[in-house]
């Protein structure tokens, strides 16, 4: 067994672009999920080397191709800021390197495109971090929507804090919180063209975003709070004979029964209530004993691309690339409808 474990983290050598806190969570994901971290790149040297230093023979860099000469890796996980993703990602196409991108995978439809094509081109494969989508009470949705009957509605309240006073900058807080939903609708309605949905978005102030659309008789709902507390991520999912609601923040869901009755209504709260707080506590457990302690579905995201790099042929990426198209469409089609948002 440890044999085989050498084995495959040999052929999954892994190199992190860029050292902040999202990449220090990558290369953590990377070594749970059996692979090796080769390489840790950041522009500041000191920075690459502390989170290297980490990881047993892992080297720190200032220069990726520099990384790249040194320690072929097979994969790469790029964690900088989405105006780095386009230069970055050609570098890693262009020598063969699958990537793994945090999101959004780039500024636009466009360079997107471009992207995907670059990587099709050289045989590697490419992947957006659309992690939320592959978090467990996501998996325990798409389970329980069997259950579900005729789904009716997909929602989804999200309050985050990381705009903080900024308000020139909580339009962009909230176009890069966007790919999040999205992906998790691709999931939850398999074969979806969430492209050409129809999006309208409705903005009250910046950061303060309600983007609508309807597909199949399912109608598709995001709200978007910069200002609004206490931050959240829910994703409610209804259906003609119940609901599953998903805390996305603590990764736990919780499922309604679609029963009628005076009783039943009278009940609701206390059912409601005592299933979140049983299921709550069982998942804070279950995450403390994993040492799981954020970004939920990353490692999950994680292993399944770094599964598809052993055989690109034949297996595809987590996201695939027309989702991953997808997803962007949708993105820019909600982005052009804000008010002085920067269009290319």
């Amino acid at each position: 067994m440890a044999t085989k474990a050498r084995k495959i983290g040999a052929t999954r050598r892994t190199i992190i672009v860029g050292a902040g806190l999202m990449g220090r969570y990558h290369a953590a994901a990377t070594r749970h999920v059996g692979s090796t971290v080769v390489a840790v790149v950041d522009r500041d040297i000191d920075r690459a080397c502390s989170l290297a230093r980490q990881y047993r023979g892992a080297l720190g860099f200032a220069d990726l191709d520099a990384a790249l000469e040194h320690t072929k890796p097979r994969i790469g996980h790029v964690c900088t800021p989405i105006d780095s993703h386009r230069p970055l990602a050609d570098t890693l196409a262009a020598s063969g390197i699958h990537a793994l991108i945090e999101k959004p995978m780039a500024l636009n439809t466009r360079e997107t495109r471009l992207l995907l094509e670059k990587f099709s081109e050289t045989g590697a494969i490419v992947c957006p971090v659309h992690q939320y989508a592959f978090q467990r009470s996501v998996e325990q949705a798409i389970r329980a929507l069997p259950l579900l009957g005729s789904l009716r509605r997909i929602g989804f309240d999200i309050r985050s804090a990381g705009g903080g006073s900024d308000t020139g900058g909580q339009d962009g807080i909230a176009a890069e919180i966007l790919p999040h939903p999205l992906s998790i609708i691709q999931r939850l309605l398999p074969g979806i063209d969430i492209g050409a949905a129809g999006w309208i978005l409705q903005r009250s102030a910046p950061g303060e975003w309600l983007a609508s659309a309807h597909s199949n008789g399912v109608m598709l709902s995001i709200a978007i709070s910069m200002g609004g507390r206490p931050t959240r991520f829910a994703t409610t999912v209804s259906g003609t004979h119940g609901t599953v609601e998903l805390d996305n923040f603590h990764d736990f869901a919780v499922m309604l029964s679609g029963k009628v009755s005076r009783s039943a209504k009278v009940a609701q709260p206390f059912v409601h209530s005592g299933r979140s707080l049983a299921l709550a506590a069982v998942n804070l457990a279950g995450r403390s004993i994993r040492g799981e302690h954020a970004y939920p579905g990353l490692r999950a995201l994680t292993y399944r691309f770094h599964r598809a790099t052993e055989a690109p042929a034949s297996l595809e990426p987590p996201v695939t690339p027309i989702e991953a198209l997808a997803a962007a469409i949708a993105r820019d089609t909600l982005l052009k409808q804000c008010p002085g948002w920067p269009h290319g």
